[in-house]
């Protein structure tokens, strides 16, 4: 095992168990991050997962600076989206330049490491030659577009979980507020017990809700699990 991998590993066995990092994990984080060309975020995020981050997120961002003509911040951008396209895991970044045969590991390093020296005409020349054999390994790999579609599905799945479950608990929660308050009134709303309003304050914790009786109050449920009963104006006539 060489260091780096040594330095993987201590990193993530800390990150895992939620030690905070010494002078010298934070030292070698830094090196992660300057090694991968990633923010210190998609680092961290390799660490506990063992995956590496998106290279059309990496590549995409990579090109708009170079448009901007920030070069070593470009240069930084594309050598990360070349170690997230080459390497499935954050190890593999450690070894890449050893084991790799791939000219746009030479060509991409080369220009991460002398952005700051060469004269615009030779960035670009080194820049359009970087680009072409990206677009090379990208398409052998499965191409570009495959890889933005496979992270726009799984954004729709998240989506479509996270509003299936945010549906659920509305549901849940109406029904049960319909049932404290059917014929609400002040007197009504105090009446009701600690435990009546237990449902409402734990599911609280996840939505808030604002609910219209049928006399034209109003019940809202605040994040902190307060519910109050309220005129149209919102003055609060009750509270729990």
């Amino acid at each position: 095992m060489t260091s780096c991998e040594e330095v993987v590993e201590k990193l993530r066995a800390k990150l895992l168990k939620h030690e905070p990092f010494d002078k010298t994990d934070e030292h070698n984080f830094k090196e992660l991050c300057e090694l991968t060309g990633w923010t210190e975020e998609d680092v961290r995020n390799a660490l506990i997962s063992n995956k590496t981050p998106s290279f059309h997120k990496y590549f995409t961002e990579a090109q708009r600076l170079e448009l901007w003509l920030k070069k070593e911040e470009a240069a930084r951008k594309l050598w990360g989206a070349v170690t997230a396209l080459l390497c499935n895991n954050i190890k593999e970044v450690c070894v890449l330049e050893a084991v790799s045969v791939e000219p746009l590991v030479t060509h991409a390093k080369t220009l991460y490491c002398y952005a700051d020296a060469l004269p615009d005409d030779g960035f670009k020349r080194r820049w359009e030659k970087c680009i072409k054999l990206f677009n090379e390994v990208v398409e052998r790999k499965g191409g570009l577009m495959e890889e933005k579609r496979a992270e726009r599905r799984r954004k729709l799945k998240e989506i479509y979980e996270h509003y299936w479950r945010a549906r659920d608990l509305l549901e849940e929660i109406e029904m049960e507020i319909e049932e404290l308050v059917k014929e609400i009134d002040k007197e009504d709303f105090i009446r009701y017990s600690e435990d009546d309003f237990a449902p409402l304050r734990f599911h609280r914790q996840e939505l808030e809700l604002e609910y219209q009786t049928d006399k034209g109050y109003y019940v809202i449920v605040d994040k902190n699990g307060g519910i109050y009963l309220c005129e149209k104006d919102g003055k609060i006539i009750a509270e729990r």
